[in-house]
């Protein structure tokens, strides 16, 4: 923990100090401090400490590429960052003009800080599935064994329980009380309430003596984030106004009492149909045509994570697809990005001369292969030298398109990596296995096609 002491502190002088910080958040891979002046921010200082594997400095702001140990380094600051230090008289008209400038990214960081905590359940219940699957498939597990059905059980909880566990996770980004919070999503994913559901749900019951129509929530996460945000506004307001001695019996009997049904009439349904919306313009753009879809999103997907946009569509549409059917063939294109980039990162290391380049080519390779984790490939050679970045993303289209071609999907919400395939194993695993390496072989011969032109790489 030293070492991620000493790279704290450094990051704190180099971000211009405590006072230049407003905010930091954490998505997989990166630490994403808002600044007060982005401008007396060191970034030539900041790539070159040791732990920091690139910066990515936008108009929108400074983002510091740490890996898997994001969190840790997280932790680290948020105890060192004095937050004493920031002055709280901001100018009223800056901080507007700053929210409206930021409110996508604001977004962002709100799905990154929701869904960030779940990703290692995400990953190992898919794993496990993708293991159980490939066991029924070879034939040493029976799909209709007592044990089949408790791994089964094992690797698909997480969706089912997913609101309670996003209204947790939504509750501490909202700063409200995850366990009101997590008792307010059971309450309808209860078996006595899905007994209310008929069908596909949309049936009518009563409620107050109004009519509401009832579906079952398992598995959604936009009624989750919503009530868990309304409550949190709740719940701050009767915090200020009633007594420090009746919080512990007035707040959760209140929240209770308002939210579950308020929930179940108003919020839940009009999730489920923004759900539902969004599950028909994902099978829109999956059946336009898969080769052309497939195509699309792998080659433009390391883009999206350039720009640090892609957790939008990751939590919007690819987590509630996996969540609704128990695939998505969107997991396994993007999965291509992946390996276009690390064969980009192989053609790198074959022909540069030279030594700390090749090294990093190395670590930026295992990265992808080991934990699917491609930043360091993006921004220390995509972007660095440009060509690996476009021969990477012409390799992820191709793979992408091939997997189009037989219609191949993904069991799990993973990084795409060689640690990852058994989330993809199912009748389609060969064709995902092959897309890799097409996406993978073509970033590298593409990259010693075009060749590099900066004389620090030597190529």
């Amino acid at each position: 923990m030293k070492s991620k002491k000493v790279l704290v502190e450094n990051l704190l002088d180099l971000l211009g100090g405590g006072d230049n910080i407003i905010s930091m958040t954490h998505c997989a891979t990166r630490l994403r401090p808002q600044l007060k002046d982005s401008s007396i921010v060191n970034v030539e200082a900041i790539e070159k400490l040791e732990g920091v594997t690139g910066v990515v400095n936008q108009d929108a702001g400074v983002q510091i590429i740490i890996g898997l140990t994001v969190g840790q380094v997280y932790d680290e600051f948020m105890k060192i960052w004095n937050k004493k230090e920031i002055s709280e008289k901001m100018n009223e008209n800056h901080d507007i003009e700053t929210k409206k400038k930021n409110i996508f990214n604001e977004f962002v960081a709100t799905m990154v800080a929701i869904f960030s905590p779940l990703l290692p359940l995400l990953a190992g219940s898919g794993l496990l599935r993708g293991f159980t699957i490939l066991a029924n498939q070879i034939g040493i597990l029976s799909e209709t064994s007592t044990t089949n059905l408790v791994l089964t059980c094992a690797g698909t909880a997480v969706f089912t329980f997913l609101p309670i566990l996003v209204a947790f996770t939504s509750a501490k980004r909202f700063e409200a009380n995850p366990y009101i919070a997590t008792a307010i999503m059971g309450a309808l994913i209860m078996p006595a309430f899905l007994a209310l559901v008929k069908g596909d749900g949309g049936n009518l019951i009563q409620l107050f003596g109004v009519s509401i129509p009832v579906f079952n929530y398992t598995g959604q996460v936009i009624p989750a984030i919503i009530t868990t945000w309304v409550q949190s506004k709740i719940e701050h307001f009767m915090e200020k106004r009633i007594p420090t001695s009746l919080h512990m019996i007035i707040i959760p009997t209140v929240l209770l009492f308002i939210l579950v049904p308020l929930y179940a009439a108003m919020i839940g349904p009009a999730g489920n149909f923004i759900s539902i919306g969004m599950a028909q313009i994902v099978n829109w753009l999956e059946n336009i045509n898969p080769i052309i879809t497939g195509g699309v999103i792998g080659g433009i997907w390391n883009i999206l994570i350039m720009f640090g946009v892609h957790w939008a569509p990751n939590t919007m549409v690819v987590i509630p697809e996996i969540a609704a059917k128990g695939y998505s063939p969107l997991i396994a294109y993007c999965a291509t990005a992946n390996f276009g980039m690390a064969g980009a990162a192989l053609a790198v290391f074959l022909k540069s001369k030279n030594k700390e380049i090749k090294n990093f080519s190395i670590t930026a390779i295992a990265s992808v292969m080991f934990s699917g984790i491609v930043e360091p490939a993006i921004y220390g050679l995509g972007v660095k030298y440009k060509t690996p970045l476009v021969a990477g993303c012409i390799g992820a289209a191709l793979g992408g398109a091939f997997m189009g071609i037989f219609h191949t999907v993904g069991y799990a919400f993973v990084f795409g990596g060689l640690t990852t395939i058994p989330a993809f194993a199912g009748t389609t695993l060969w064709s995902y296995v092959v897309g890799l390496v097409i996406s993978f072989v073509a970033g590298m011969v593409l990259t010693f096609v075009f060749g590099i032109k900066d004389p620090e790489a030597q190529m």
